[in-house]
């Protein structure tokens, strides 16, 4: 697995995440070179101040995390506490009720207000999206929405809904987006082959809460 560290961010997302796990999370990072972390808001100025203002793995922000039902202004506040927090990435979850509503219209306008709010102090922005609740219309209109916005990057699930992982599946997010976006995959269950598949086909990132 050595091979395949400098391409895992720890996620660190579910609701009974303890203390001894952060510190634990963050040893790895240190010890073995992964890409970074993904953690609540709540945990971004611990991580820093343990991080440190120079340390090469990213630290991510997820806003409006699990299912993005937050209103537009509820996720610029916590996008601009988590960066003033220390964050050096966010990752910003589709609201998954507006994309089933006539008001899906509204997702692109908050998008381009929260990619704006990054972007303003140079920030990476990425858009996570729950694939396996889209059908392959809809996972194209979504990615093309986030793109046109102004994305650096696009996730392919929150990792907060049961299901198996699917090669098959996360091969084809890959081809669908854009090459001038970065990639991140929600790989708990993956193989090391199934990882190392990810990364040939020029995934970026292998989002993960173990390995």
């Amino acid at each position: 697995m050595n091979h395949l560290f400098p391409y895992i961010d720890r996620t660190l997302l579910h609701p009974n995440v303890t203390i001894t796990e952060q510190y634990d999370a963050l040893d790895e990072v240190n010890q073995l070179g992964l890409a970074g972390l993904v953690v609540a808001p709540f945990w971004v100025k611990k991580h820093r101040r343990e991080l440190g203002d120079s340390h090469p793995a990213t630290l991510t922000a997820a806003i409006g995390y699990p299912y993005g039902y937050q209103r537009t202004e509820v996720k610029q506040l916590e996008l601009e506490l988590a960066l003033a927090d220390g964050a050096n990435a966010v990752d910003v979850l589709l609201n998954t009720s507006a994309l089933f509503s006539p008001t899906s219209v509204w997702l692109k306008i908050e998008l381009v207000k929260l990619i704006a709010a990054a972007h303003t102090r140079e920030i990476p922005i990425t858009v996570v999206l729950e694939s396996s609740l889209l059908d392959e219309a809809q996972l194209l209109k979504m990615i093309k929405i986030a793109a046109d916005a102004g994305a650096d990057g696009l996730k392919n699930a929150t990792g907060a809904l049961p299901g198996p992982f699917s090669l098959k599946n996360a091969l084809a997010f890959r081809k669908n987006v854009p090459s001038s976006l970065c990639v991140s995959i929600a790989a708990d269950g993956a193989t090391e082959t199934e990882l190392e598949a990810l990364v040939a086909a020029g995934v970026n990132r292998l989002s993960m809460n173990v390995y």
